[in-house]
């Protein structure tokens, strides 16, 4: 797996507002006669940026989760991921780092949304360690992003990592979004990917079938939240 320094997927939506008329006359109609067209186009630039691990990192080839998710909902994404990292991991690649530490690569994106994804990577940690750094991270974000949406979707919990460990960084993550007024997405209470058989490539990634049913719950999840 590897890191984006910030990909951003190519989403748009384009938007109709009318068509000319035509005339049904047999004569020729000057340029001076012809009604000035009332069509225009134009795109609807909602900017999502997805900070996360390599749940996300998945989406960077055109696979996992982001792809689908911004084109349901007329988004253009933006990805940050690094494979290993969370909230307080930092991963095992060189240019590894937790999630705060990257807020200046999301504020450069000047998104209007921030989906803020995971993380299992961060099981091992002590949950208060990751609550904490949750409650700093979503607090950089709301300074730096005064007009931006910031959502937090939480861990799976995949039979890779320790059920108990998942839910204490869960009920962490849950508690310092509520803290900080924004939308906490919960996939573990809502069983997303559960039962698992046939969604998982192994013990913690999901297939790109577990990465469709991922993006259509998310849909609408975010969907519930009024985004």
């Amino acid at each position: 797996m590897h890191r984006s320094s910030f990909c951003r997927l190519s989403v748009t939506i384009a938007v109709v507002l009318g068509s000319s008329g035509c005339s049904s006359s047999s004569e020729a109609v000057s340029a001076e006669e012809t009604p000035p067209s009332t069509g225009a186009a134009s795109e609807v630039a909602v900017v999502a940026a997805f900070l996360g691990d390599s749940y996300t990192v998945e989406s960077l080839d055109g696979g996992g989760y982001v792809p689908a998710t911004a084109q349901a909902l007329g988004w253009t994404p933006v990805l940050d991921a690094i494979s290993g990292t969370g909230y307080v991991a930092t991963g095992n690649q060189a240019d590894g780092a937790p999630y705060r530490d990257r807020v200046g690569d999301v504020v450069a994106e000047d998104p209007d949304i921030v989906i803020v994804q995971g993380s299992t990577n961060d099981v091992g940690t002590p949950a208060a360690d990751v609550g904490e750094a949750a409650a700093q991270l979503y607090d950089d974000l709301e300074r730096r992003l005064t007009d931006a949406r910031i959502v937090a979707v939480g861990p799976t919990a995949p039979s890779g990592v320790d059920r108990a460990a998942v839910l204490a960084i869960r009920d962490a993550l849950r508690t310092a979004a509520g803290d900080a007024a924004i939308p906490f997405i919960d996939p573990i209470a809502a069983n997303w990917l559960t039962p698992g058989e046939g969604l998982y490539a192994d013990a913690i990634h999901p297939n790109q079938a577990g990465y469709d049913e991922f993006a259509d719950d998310l849909v609408f999840a975010l969907r519930n939240a009024g985004l």
